[in-house]
């Protein structure tokens, strides 16, 4: 990673410019008819946060990050949760739907979901990358939750803070890995003790 931040030219405005850029800008540098970046690392979400005439596998497509060195890919994503605040027999029915291939392939269909059902159908999905990213997830060995899903907010999901702000540090200075760990264990220790 830090071989990859120290050359300025691999991110688009070089670390100065990446670090005051905003999120739907860093994607649109990527998703544009004459783009400045060759490639985000995001989720599939992406194509449906910016407003964008590219086609899927022609303007634009996905592969899954490498696997480091004898390891497993593994598939990383985000995840939602379904929450029944009474227990009633219709709010377990209305859940037992949602979980089911027919309810799921009802969202399936309009984008931006992926159901981690193996009874959905592939076909289900709206476009090949779609497809490529569900069947990913529905067919895994190994499924983790993205870091920031996992841990608590103060560290994982708070702008200039834990995380956030020590990675963003680290693209300012790439020559302190060893300090960047030590910084990333500190503030989770803090963060994961309350």
């Amino acid at each position: 990673m830090a071989d990859v931040f120290k050359a300025d030219d691999n991110i688009v405005g070089g670390a100065t410019g990446a670090l005051q850029t905003d999120f739907p800008s860093s994607v649109s540098n990527v998703f544009s008819e004459d783009p400045k970046g060759a490639m985000v690392m995001e989720g599939d979400f992406v194509p449906g946060v910016v407003e964008t005439d590219l086609k899927p596998q022609t303007g634009y497509s996905v592969f899954p990050f490498p696997a480091v060195g004898d390891s497993q890919n593994t598939v990383v994503g985000g995840g939602d949760s379904i929450v029944m605040f009474k227990d009633t027999p219709a709010a377990q029915a209305l859940v037992k739907y949602l979980a089911s291939p027919e309810g799921a392939e009802i969202w399936v269909k309009r984008g931006g979901f992926s159901s981690p059902n193996k009874s959905v159908p592939a076909e289900a999905y709206p476009d090949e990358i779609t497809r490529t990213t569900a069947t990913a997830i529905a067919s895994a060995e190994t499924f983790r939750f993205d870091m920031s899903d996992l841990a608590p907010a103060e560290f994982g999901g708070t702008a200039g803070q834990g995380e956030w702000k020590i990675l963003q540090d680290f693209l300012a200075k790439p020559s302190n890995v060893d300090g960047t760990a030590t910084d990333l264990e500190k503030a989770a220790a803090r963060a994961f003790d309350k």
